[in-house]
């Protein structure tokens, strides 16, 4: 199935097999190719908790305002941005990691460690939020294409208290909660959802 026929089938789905189980080895397959989605700097930001023990999903279900998927979708996962992914041990290790690999030589591990560093070096809290939250949208599509590929449902969720969700997981503030998928086998296909005509989101050069 070709990208376009995926995002043509594809639907947010609510209801789910409880029965079902995504075996460990499939969702490591599905993350893996997330984690190759575009990022800035490749600084690999993106962090992946999956929730799939029956009392973290039920002590999550009124936090996410009761919304069946959280307790009957095979498993849960918070998608979380890494704070810490912007300090400079990181930067350096990932693209040394590269130069060793062979995919460049040391002018440009050397070009591309300073240039990130000092992207980061003088953004706020605020801009750095933006970062992680671009990166993790990115690889969440991913996960979600991959997801319908491979025969799965999801749906992606912001409906939750950020905090109560963080306090329950004892998630630090080292990392920022972007959004919660719930996939699994679906008992019953999403409605279907319109969209504006291209014509109407489509802007040249000037808005």
């Amino acid at each position: 199935m070709s990208v376009r026929e995926t995002l043509e089938k594809r639907r947010s789905v609510r209801q789910y097999d409880p029965q079902y189980k995504i075996s460990p080895e499939t969702l490591a397959t599905l993350i893996e190719g997330a984690s190759k989605s575009p990022n800035g700097n490749n600084i690999q930001a993106t962090r992946y908790l999956v929730i799939d023990e029956p009392y973290l999903k039920n002590l999550l279900l009124p936090i996410a305002f009761n919304q069946q998927q959280v307790i009957e979708a095979s498993v849960l996962i918070v998608i979380l941005g890494d704070y810490q992914a912007f300090e400079k041990e990181n930067i350096i290790m990932i693209h040394e990691d590269e130069f060793q690999k062979g995919y460049f030589d040391a002018s440009v591990r050397d070009y591309l460690t300073n240039a990130a560093i000092n992207y980061y070096l003088d953004k706020s809290k605020e801009d750095l939020k933006v970062e992680l939250i671009r990166d993790a949208s990115l690889a969440s599509m991913s996960l979600v294409l991959l997801a319908n590929e491979a025969g799965l449902e999801t749906i992606t969720m912001s409906g939750y208290d950020s905090e109560q969700l963080k306090s329950a997981l004892n998630i630090s503030d080292r990392y920022l909660d972007v959004m919660l998928i719930a996939m699994g086998k679906g008992m019953k296909e999403g409605h279907k959802t319109a969209r504006h005509d291209v014509n109407k989101v489509i802007y040249k050069n000037k808005i």
